[in-house]
């Protein structure tokens, strides 16, 4: 929330802002929001797709767009990368990390 503040009290009037984060589809299992590789994902720093949004709204900015984009997360699933491969195993058995985490593209204006 703090970042998204900022951007809005820096960006002059009728500046733009586009980004790209992750967030939460789902909130994490304790176990893996307590891992390593979680937090060196950004995985466990990560709050809820409704939160996400909910702060870059609430820091002042308009025309505010959080599309999320399930396939980054899919392609890292499927190039095997080591530190999602970590993160999935300690997921309840038949979940992937696509289940819990998604890219997405944050697009705002400031007022």
């Amino acid at each position: 929330a703090q970042v998204w503040r900022e951007i809005a009290r820096v960006l002059r009037p009728g500046g733009k802002v586009a980004a790209s984060d992750i967030a939460l589809l789902q909130p994490l299992p304790g176990e893996v929001a307590e891992m390593v590789e979680a937090l060196i994902g950004c995985v466990s720093g990560a709050v809820l797709l409704t939160e996400y949004e909910a702060m870059v709204k609430a820091s002042g900015l308009r025309d505010v767009r959080v599309r999320a984009k399930p396939e980054y997360v899919a392609a890292l699933q499927a190039m095997k990368d080591p530190l999602y491969a970590r993160i999935e195993a300690a997921l309840p058995a038949g979940q992937g990390v696509a289940d819990y985490v998604t890219s997405v593209d944050v697009t705002a204006t400031r007022a």
